[in-house]
């Protein structure tokens, strides 16, 4: 009775060594007694070559008609595998076939191919993914149906030997009977066309299994007979190893191609290398590519690859003035070559040039005198520094914060200048603070007016308020170290209920009061020049330039006036009283009790956009104030924030929030915001600190 087959061992044990196979085949009748090893019974045998000394090469023929398992990583291409023997199938000399469970390798005997083998027994086979780059033999079972036990079994050679000649026979005498195993025969998994071990690499290739002709008894492969194998389109047809010419030979052909490359002259040489590097596969591009690595660049000027260095210096400095601020202190960071070039102060002269990053023009000249050299050059890349980072902590909203505290009812109205901060407020007094220090001893308190201070304007040591006491007053803040000449100059009386709002150049007071009107004042006389009528409710704002007066109303209107008297548009759009307002060259904004920003066409008086706080993350309170620059605009609200915009685009680009109660007013500056709140507080947000 056959025992069933043992477990095959793992595939680092299953390395069949060059001395088993060339073992006399009586050695492994002891695993099966009764074997009669006299007979002279033809075998049919399976053979495989092992690897071609080349290890960069894979080749495949046709299956043989004998076996012998060779992987890649017991290289002996001198040892023919001629007496290498699979477990010889049961055949009869006079005709026959083999028991089912050897079916697989009569076909492979007669010719037929392990693929058609595979497909046809595909219940009883199990083949790994044929896209393994190396097919590695884990299990070898053999199937057989029960069968009933006999006393005589087939003769075997040893299946496998491992590395260490361990020996794993095909049957045993374990046991009488075992339900049948399928087979796992990645071994004899046939190389599909594309398939990666198909291809050739440049790198070894082990765990490999190559199949060719059986040895001819010189220890080379006998040359394949393809035609037996033309019907199978799955399996890949490749090359045979070359395996070069004997050593003297090559010596001799050596010595003489390279006296003839001597004698080429430089055109011919190269006629030579464009034919051999034809013929080269990929070992010898990887080798050429190593070998040539350091001769690459003999000969070239100093660090060839940076075409900053070796190029003219004109030519290096017009390729740098291509690039953005960013880019340029990357590509200063390179070489101290590349940083001379990248701190031309050219480049960031005309950086500090450009509309994006300019300042107010006192700011800029105050500035530009802090980065002057003693020898009267301007450090321009610092210059510009200072601006990229002001310009970013505005985006993201980084600043430090100050409060000044001493009001003891709501901020109505705040100015500052370089050194001061002014605030008016409800408890009817006015107070000037040290911009550097909030320390209550550095306070100034101006008493005068009888109501609560609305609006106020600085202008140097020249401050102009107004009240709900109907007056404006005019203060000189002008200190010493060792006097003070603080005190009201001037009260001006002409409006009937509470001035709201004032704004202050030379020569002039223009102000905007309860009494739905609005005066033109004398700043040195104190007497009014001019009174503009036409609003139908209290002037709450008021703005002019040269040639214009632009002023907003409880009314829910904006009137466009010239400095004749004369309104030249009235602007409707907003749903309640227009609280804030300032214009310049081509468009109004607009701050209303309806939550909304308003942009107009000052030419047209057309509303082109519209800032609320469901559409464009606006305020969800009354706008109480706004101001705008160049770029941005920045506005106040009864919900505690100020929120920076894009002045073109009108999206949001940063909300502030640290009032603990609604925001009254504010004014901005390149550096620093200044707002004033009904939480008695005035805040100093310095965004040129961080």
């Amino acid at each position: 009775m056959l025992d069933p087959p043992r477990k095959a061992q793992t595939s680092s044990s299953l390395v069949e060594s060059a001395s088993d196979a060339s073992e006399p085949s009586d050695m492994s009748l002891s695993t099966s007694p009764g074997s009669d090893t006299s007979q002279g019974r033809g075998r049919r045998r399976l053979c495989s070559r092992t690897l071609s000394s080349n290890p960069y090469t894979v080749q495949c023929v046709d299956p043989p008609s004998q076996v012998d398992l060779v992987f890649a990583d017991e290289e002996d291409d001198n040892v023919c595998p001629k007496e290498s023997h699979f477990p010889p199938c049961e055949i009869i000399e006079n005709g026959g076939s083999c028991p089912p469970r050897y079916q697989y390798y009569d076909n492979v005997c007669n010719g037929n191919s392990a693929f058609e083998h595979q497909t046809k027994y595909k219940n009883n086979v199990n083949v790994n993914d044929l896209g393994e780059t190396a097919a590695r033999l884990d299990d070898l079972k053999l199937q057989r149906p029960k069968t009933q036990t006999t006393k005589h079994s087939h003769p075997t050679k040893n299946l496998y030997h491992g590395r260490n000649n361990n020996r794993q026979k095909l049957y045993s005498t374990d046991s009488d009977e075992e339900v049948p195993k399928k087979t796992n025969l990645d071994t004899f998994i046939p190389l599909r066309k594309n398939s990666p071990i198909s291809q050739k690499c440049h790198l070894p290739l082990t765990s490999i299994v190559h199949v060719t002709k059986p040895c001819c008894g010189t220890g080379r492969p006998a040359k394949p007979d393809f035609k037996q194998y033309s019907s199978i389109s799955e399996v890949q047809h490749c090359k045979h190893v070359n395996r070069g010419i004997k050593p003297n030979d090559f010596r001799e052909r050596l010595a003489a191609m390279k006296r003839w490359f001597t004698d080429f002259n430089d055109e011919q040489k190269n006629l030579v290398l464009k034919g051999l590097l034809s013929g080269c596969d990929l070992p010898q591009i990887h080798l050429l590519s190593v070998k040539m690595e350091e001769n690459f660049h003999l000969g070239c000027p100093p660090n060839c690859q940076d075409i900053i260095t070796w190029l003219p210096s004109n030519i290096a400095s017009k390729i740098m003035s291509s690039l953005d601020p960013v880019s340029l202190c990357r590509a200063s960071q390179v070489c101290k070559i590349w940083q001379q070039h990248a701190d031309e102060p050219i480049f960031w002269r005309r950086f500090c040039c450009q509309q994006k990053w300019r300042l107010s023009k006192a700011a800029e000249h105050k500035q530009v005198i802090s980065h002057m050299s003693p020898e009267g050059s301007i450090q321009w890349k610092k210059v510009f520094a200072e601006r990229y980072r002001l310009r970013n902590n505005w985006l993201s909203g980084r600043c430090t914060v100050r409060t000044f505290e001493g009001h003891t009812q709501g901020i109505s109205c705040v100015q500052f200048d370089d050194s001061r901060i002014v605030s008016g407020s409800s408890d009817k007094t006015i107070k000037v603070w040290n911009i550097r220090t909030n320390a209550p001893w550095s306070v100034q308190t101006l008493v005068g007016h009888s109501g609560t201070v609305r609006c106020l304007h600085l202008d140097g040591n020249r401050l102009v308020s107004g009240s709900s006491d109907t007056t404006i007053k005019v203060w000189d803040l002008s200190t010493q170290d060792s006097w003070s000449s603080i005190a009201c100059k001037v009260t001006m009386i002409g409006h009937t209920e509470t001035v709201r709002c004032l704004q202050v150049d030379d020569d002039k007071v223009i102000s905007g009061s309860y009494d739905m009107t609005l005066k033109v004042w004398d700043l040195r006389t104190g007497q009014s020049r001019m009174t503009l009528r036409g609003h139908q409710a209290a002037v709450l704002c008021v703005h002019f330039n040269e040639t214009k007066i632009v002023s907003g109303s409880c009314d829910k209107t904006i009137k466009v006036w010239n400095y004749t008297g004369s309104c030249l548009m009235t602007l409707t759009g907003h749903q309640d009283a227009v609280t804030c307002l300032q214009f310049d060259t081509t468009r109004i904004v607009s701050g209303s009790l309806d939550y909304n920003l308003k942009f107009w066409d000052i030419h047209s008086g057309d509303c082109v956009n519209t800032i609320d706080w469901k559409a464009a993350e606006g305020h969800t309170g009354v706008v109480r104030c706004l101001q705008a620059d160049g770029w941005r605009l920045v506005s106040a609200a009864d919900d505690k924030t100020i929120k920076v915009w894009n002045l073109e685009t009108g999206q949001r680009l940063v909300t502030l929030r640290n009032h603990t109660d609604g925001v009254t007013c504010l004014q901005f500056n390149d550096f620093i915001i200044v707002s004033g709140s009904y939480d008695k507080t005035v805040k100093l947000w310095d965004f040129s600190s961080c």
